[in-house]
C-alpha cells in the first residue's frame, strides 16, 4: 500500500471518529524529508481546507523562502486537524481557543500514525501543542528546547524533531522575531 493510501484510510478513520467537525487534512508532498506540525486550523484553513493558509501562513511562507524551500516540496499537518473556537459573549464573534490536555490527547495517536506514514527525515513542529504532542511530553516548554535537534519516539522509530516558535507568535510578540529567524538559520544549515 503507498503513502497516500494509508494517509487516506488513516484520514478515513479520523473524520468517522470526528465526523461532526470541519476537518483539514495534511497537505503536500508525502515523500518530502522534512514534515512540519502546526497547532489546528483557523477560519481560514477551514474554508479553504488547507493548513497555514491564514495570518500564520503568510510566515510560514517567509520562513520557507528563507530555508529556500518550496510549499509543495513538504509535508504539513496539525496535531488537531478542526478548528478550535469560542464564542465571545459580549460579541457573538468565533475566535480560535488553544487546545486543551484533552484536545491534544485525542488527537495524538492521529498524528503519530501520520508521521510515521509519512516518514520524514526531520520534523519541525511549530510552537508548544506540535511539540508536546510529538514528543508525548505535556511538560516540555517551546523556551526551554527551541532550535535545538530533539530526539522523538513514535512507534518504535527514531526521528529528528526541530522545535521552532509557531509563526503566527512573532506577530503576537515582535521580540521573539529576532530569535525566530536565529533559529531559521540553524534549520537552514541542518537541512543544507
Amino acid at each position: 500500500m503507498s503513502k497516500l493510501e494509508k494517509l487516506n484510510n488513516l484520514y478515513s478513520e479520523y473524520s468517522k471518529v470526528f465526523s461532526d467537525r470541519e476537518i483539514v487534512l495534511g497537505d503536500g508532498d508525502v515523500n518530502s524529508d522534512i514534515l512540519l506540525v502546526g497547532e489546528a486550523p483557523g477560519k481560514d484553513e477551514v474554508l479553504k481546507k488547507k493548513p497555514f493558509v491564514g495570518a500564520a501562513g503568510k510566515n510560514l511562507s517567509e520562513f520557507l523562502n528563507i530555508l529556500n524551500i518550496d510549499r509543495r516540496n513538504i509535508y504539513i499537518t496539525n496535531v488537531i486537524k478542526y478548528r478550535l473556537s469560542r464564542i465571545n459573549p459580549q460579541t457573538g464573534r468565533v475566535s480560535n481557543r488553544p487546545p486543551t490536555n484533552k484536545d491534544i490527547e485525542q488527537n495524538r495517536e492521529y498524528l503519530l500514525k501520520e508521521i510515521s506514514i509519512v516518514n520524514p527525515k526531520i520534523i519541525v513542529s511549530l510552537g508548544n501543542v506540535p511539540l508536546r504532542a510529538v514528543l508525548s511530553n505535556m511538560q516540555v516548554r517551546i523556551g526551554e528546547v527551541h532550535g535545538n535537534i530533539k530526539e522523538a519516539l513514535i512507534r518504535g522509530l527514531k526521528y529528528n524533531l526541530f522545535p521552532l516558535y509557531h509563526p503566527a507568535s512573532i506577530i503576537y510578540n515582535r521580540k521573539l522575531k529576532d530569535i525566530y529567524y536565529e533559529d531559521l538559520e540553524k534549520l537552514k544549515n541542518i537541512l543544507q
